[in-house]
């Protein structure tokens, strides 16, 4: 019974430990250039079904060279694992 339990708990606890991996990076010209970095949180709810506006699109509106990197990281991963999906954030960051 108590090896049961522990691959159970095993098998909950690996998918946060690799969680920070979904990274997804967009540059565009000749990417950041500036040094000017600012991260937010988009709120995305039914496992990623519907999110609300992105909050960086006012960010990088009129911009020429910018990076944007999209990723779940381990705070992240752990709200949507104890929310069972129906609240999945992620973190988006900035770079101009």
């Amino acid at each position: 019974m108590v090896f049961k339990m522990k691959k159970i708990i095993a098998i909950l606890i690996i998918p946060l430990v690799f969680s920070s991996c979904y990274v997804h990076r967009v540059s565009h010209g000749n990417g950041s250039i500036e040094g000017y970095v600012k991260k937010d949180k988009q709120h995305n709810f039914l496992f990623g079904i519907i999110s609300e506006i992105s909050p960086i699109i006012h960010e990088i509106k009129n911009e020429d060279n910018y990076e944007v990197e999209i990723k779940i990281t381990p705070k992240d991963g752990v709200i949507s694992f104890l929310t069972f999906g129906l609240y999945v954030p992620t973190t988006i960051i900035v770079k101009k």
